[in-house]
């Protein structure tokens, strides 16, 4: 009880002095300064993940399309590439490179889609961070 009395006194015995309103003012400015700051290199970085997925994205469909019209141009009893070694391995790679190419192409159009999917993800979470 004497304690919440002696508490009571010091707050009621405390008059803070006003500070100088300039530097108060000049502080707070450069506050706000700051925070704009923030919100356009915020903006900026919104921009450039945009760009990534844009850049993602064609280059997936681009590089997938291209490697595919390759593979259905060549002629389909002939490998697509051949290495002239009687090694079992490279043989096989070589009996089997349609599959293997059109795997890979699969694979690198997967990797841009995932690629595309989590940069737009990034970007909401940061879009919803700063609202």
């Amino acid at each position: 009880m004497n304690d919440a009395i002696e508490l009571q006194e010091l707050f009621d015995n405390f008059h803070p002095t006003l500070a100088d309103s300039n530097l108060f003012n000049h502080r707070l400015e450069r506050k706000i300064a700051m925070i704009d700051e923030i919100r356009q290199s915020q903006a900026a970085n919104i921009r450039r993940y945009r760009m990534a997925v844009i850049a993602a994205f064609v280059a997936g469909i681009v590089f997938g399309g291209v490697l595919l019209a390759f593979i259905l141009s060549t002629p389909s009893d002939a490998p697509l590439f051949t290495f002239d070694i009687n090694f079992y391995p490279l043989q096989f790679i070589e009996q089997n490179s349609r599959m293997i190419c059109v795997l890979l192409t699969s694979l690198m159009i997967a990797f841009c889609i995932i690629a595309m999917m989590n940069t737009s993800e990034m970007v909401s979470r940061i879009r919803g961070r700063e609202m």
